[in-house]
């Protein structure tokens, strides 16, 4: 069977479904935080990063707030990698029909 038509249509969906999946757990990890941290500092157990979550600060240790930012980090990246391989499959589209990029239908 010959591949036709739409050859970023994978790569696309499997970005996509991580960058979704990556932004869920990074919101759901931030919420757990805020709920399940204390407000007060705590250098004995190495809490010793603030962190604002809804309109509370709550106290990280420093393994918690890498883990949060790394998250972050992979739900922003996947999510411009996702828009890049979007435009990249729209544009190379366009070249190939002959239409220009205003005529394109999102």
């Amino acid at each position: 069977m010959i591949q036709t038509q739409k050859p970023y249509r994978r790569l696309l969906w499997s970005v996509g479904l991580l960058a979704l999946a990556m932004s869920i757990f990074s919101v759901a990890l931030a919420h757990q935080y805020g709920a399940t941290r204390p407000t007060l500092r705590d250098d004995s157990q190495g809490r010793t990063h603030a962190a604002k979550i809804h309109q509370q600060t709550v106290y990280l240790t420093e393994r918690e707030l890498a883990t949060a930012f790394v998250a972050h980090a992979i739900a922003i990246l996947s999510m411009a990698v996702f828009l890049g391989v979007l435009m990249k499959s729209r544009f190379s589209n366009t070249t190939r029909t002959g239409t220009n990029a205003t005529n394109l239908s999102l």
